[in-house]
């Protein structure tokens, strides 16, 4: 397997980059957030990636992070998600963003991507929620922004990230309110259930 590509960008469209790697050209499919932050052709860039032989047809994929190929080596591992819809996702949700979607369950906010319907949405959030904890930034958080920091400190207390979210989001937003309040209104939450 092709782990990563160093390289120049001799060319690129929405899609994919053709990256120069030692006077060979390689096509590297990738979602338009990894194409846009790339750079412009001539720009030297470093692309980690996985090779997908599907039906004799072998197809690179370049992400710009380690982080981000796990999050999509996650996706594919996902009956009825394919590279397509995994690149679609990336494309439209950072990493972190994405996990946190997943985790918290929202569906609403994965069907919304183009490719993604309900019922894979569904089935992503049930078969990924506890393996994308680990891609969980508290800053990511999809909503309000106190959520943020009321779940990187249950966190910290050492709640797993499903619960830190949930616990948040079941809380009605009050951005007036110090933290203090907010993390105590989100504790009775979680020792409700």
């Amino acid at each position: 397997m092709i782990a990563f590509l160093d390289g120049v960008i001799d060319s690129k469209g929405a899609d994919h980059l053709v990256l120069n790697v030692g006077g060979i050209g390689f096509l590297v499919r990738t979602s338009t957030r990894t194409a846009e932050d790339a750079g412009a052709p001539g720009t030297e860039t470093v692309l980690h990636t996985c090779l997908i032989i599907r039906d004799d047809n072998p197809l690179l994929y370049g992400f710009g992070s380690v982080e981000e190929r796990g999050v999509f080596l996650e996706l594919v591992s996902v009956s009825g998600v394919g590279p397509r819809v995994a690149v679609a996702l990336l494309g439209a949700l950072r990493p972190a963003e994405l996990a946190s979607a997943i985790v918290g369950g929202d569906t609403a906010l994965l069907s919304r991507i183009p490719g993604v319907g309900k019922k894979t949405a569904a089935r992503v959030c049930v078969e990924l929620a506890t393996s994308m904890e680990r891609y969980v930034a508290a800053g990511d958080v999809p909503g309000q922004s106190s959520d943020s920091e009321v779940v990187e400190a249950l966190m910290a207390l050492g709640y797993s990230a499903r619960e830190a979210i949930g616990a948040a989001k079941s809380m009605a937003p009050d951005d007036a309110a110090p933290l203090e309040d907010r993390l105590r209104r989100a504790l009775r939450a979680l020792a409700s259930r």
